[in-house]
């Protein structure tokens, strides 16, 4: 009986190892390919400006490069909390060796904040017309 209920226990925990190993699947909901230059659509909720905008001067202080800085520990999901949405694009930018996301603006294309991020963690941003 003791084996028995050994063996139980060894298999419960094995699928429930094998399920929590699938959680790094359902942070990639948009099934991008992470490596891929090309960008790719992700939602199609917007900004708008005067959040990109804030985001940009407070939430991020008014920085470009985050080494060294409060900011710096930031991760994609912190910074999409805190726009309230997730951003419009992806690509991987090969020359900063990073991934970035871009939030363009409701209703202007042309207007966007550019966020890099390496190894999980805020390392640049870039506001256009914002």
């Amino acid at each position: 009986m003791k084996k028995f209920l050994i063996l139980m226990i060894s298999i419960v925990m094995v699928f429930s190892l094998a399920a929590c190993g699938g959680s790094s699947e359902s942070s990639n909901a948009y099934n991008l390919d992470m490596k891929s230059t090309e960008a790719q659509p992700m939602s199609t909720e917007r900004a708008s400006a005067e959040v990109l905008r804030e985001t940009a001067q407070t939430y991020f202080g008014g920085l470009n490069y985050f080494e060294g800085s409060e900011q710096e520990n930031l991760t994609y999901n912190d910074v999409k909390e805190h726009i309230g949405v997730d951003a419009s694009e992806y690509r991987y930018d090969d020359t900063q060796q990073a991934e970035l996301y871009i939030w363009y603006v409701d209703g202007d294309d042309k207007a966007s904040l550019n966020v890099w991020f390496v190894d999980g963690k805020l390392n640049a941003c870039g506001a256009i017309n914002i």
